[in-house]
């Protein structure tokens, strides 16, 4: 283990008493991780988290502690630095646990891709490619609801953390030195401000609902939110209500009726859930649901191809990801910006504009 004094001390915090004298010798930066079980639950259900502060980790029982106070305040106190891997669904486990959202995070994988090409390189290359250390990550799928905790998956949690202060070092001096710490702030700001999706717009994320007219892109948007808000109440996957494949075919009926139900869903589900479809498909929308765009034309399909070009050229040269200059999502978005708009996305003002605006305006006028 990667620790100042070559000597790491692990501790186990189980009770409100522990978590509290533990929380108050933390240093001002500290590494953080979690470990979650997701395999039947909408929400991820809490196994573990591990802290490192200086030479000592902790490990932090979710099974056992219930006032979890001392551990919110410091996670949301602006003076105090978390360093995480991958933060997103450890957010997202945080905010749903404990109701807080972490503020002044730093996440080491976000790091590099402003640093390298890479994007999403996990930890243990992270590890192996900036301080030469070899870790197995072998406990990945483990039951971390079960206790007590194998060695094995003691010395898993512990190495997920013990290294990422290292790691913190050498990459915020390199953001310094390539003057792009400005820009990670600014783009981990973003990254953290974690929100629950709203029921509402989960209807925006199937692929053909583009097809449907105001009517039924109505219907589907409140059939959408009924098994978002069903899924989160009963805590199960929302394949284990209504696939979203189902919800779609539904909402191109004008009057969907039992019959219908039966026919499509298996039985078990139609008779748990028809009446729920039926009063979600029969209520009325306050408000119609704004059209969704329609895939792009040919023309504009090539115009991304030579913005990519462009984006992938400007990632090479300043040694950063590409998916930080030119995901497909945000080019396309772009495109469609400038049709209505005649001026870059939001997404490509700010520091994206200096290094694309020129190059990006030429391609979009048609030069």
């Amino acid at each position: 283990m990667l620790c100042k004094d070559g000597e790491l001390s692990i501790n186990r915090v189980e009770s409100d008493q522990a978590l509290a004298d533990a929380v108050s010798s933390w240093q001002p930066r500290i590494g953080l991780d979690t470990e979650f079980m997701r395999t039947s639950t909408f929400y991820p259900l809490p196994g573990l988290y591990q802290i490192a502060s200086g030479d000592r980790v902790y490990l932090l029982d979710p099974l056992s502690i219930t006032d979890w106070t001392p551990f919110i305040a410091y996670l949301e106190d602006p003076a105090t630095t978390k360093i995480m891997h991958a933060c997103l669904e450890d957010l997202e486990l945080i905010n749903h646990h404990l109701n807080v959202v972490p503020i002044n995070v730093f996440d080491t994988q976000f790091a590099q891709a402003f640093l390298s090409q890479d994007y999403s390189l996990s930890y243990a290359a992270l590890l192996q490619k900036r301080i030469e250390v070899f870790i197995n990550k072998h406990e990945t799928r483990s039951d971390w609801l079960q206790r007590p905790l194998t060695d094995q998956q003691i010395n898993y949690a512990v190495e997920d953390v013990v290294y990422l202060e290292a790691l913190y070092s050498g990459l915020s001096s390199d953001l310094l030195a390539a003057n792009k710490q400005a820009w990670f702030e600014r783009e981990m700001t973003a990254r953290c401000a974690y929100r629950p999706g709203d029921p509402q717009y989960y209807y925006r994320n199937l692929k053909k609902a583009w097809q449907l007219d105001s009517h039924q892109l109505a219907t589907l948007q409140r059939l959408c939110a009924w098994r978002e808000e069903t899924a989160r109440r009963e805590n199960v996957p929302r394949n284990r209500v209504v696939w979203d494949d189902h919800l779609y075919e539904f909402s191109t009926k004008d009057d969907l009726n039992q019959d219908h139900v039966f026919m499509l869903l298996p039985r078990g589900v139609a008779r748990k859930y028809c009446d729920g479809l039926l009063g979600a498909h029969q209520s009325s929308s306050t408000q119609q649901p704004q059209a969704l765009a329609r895939p792009l034309t040919s023309k504009q399909g090539a115009t991304v191809k030579a913005l990519r070009s462009i984006g992938v050229d400007v990632a090479q040269r300043i040694e950063m990801a590409p998916e930080l200059i030119c995901r497909k999502k945000d080019l396309e978005e772009c495109v469609r910006y400038f049709g209505a708009q005649k001026t870059l996305s939001p997404h490509y003002q700010g520091w994206r504009a200096d290094l694309v605006q020129t190059d990006f305006l030429q391609v979009l006028n048609g030069s």
